[in-house]
């Protein structure tokens, strides 16, 4: 019984992991576009963000995953 609840928050820890070090390099290439070409500015930061929010989908698919590995408690 105890596993699932370590697997679940495994599941959990690893995906704000990957989620935090994925956004890091998103947002650093975007501010070295960004100072590379400031006339382009929106269209970087609106793809940026849009790339951050489809990061953000895998952290919440991951803790649907794990609350549904603790319900199974």
């Amino acid at each position: 019984m105890g596993i699932i609840a370590i697997g679940a928050g495994i599941a959990i820890g690893l995906a704000a992991l990957g989620i935090g070090i994925g956004q890091g390099f998103g947002l650093r290439g975007g501010l070295e576009g960004i100072s590379r070409q400031p006339e382009a500015s929106g269209i970087i930061r609106t793809t940026m963000i849009v790339g951050m929010a489809i990061m953000e989908t895998i952290g919440v698919l991951a803790f649907v995953i794990a609350i549904m590995l603790v319900s199974k408690l």
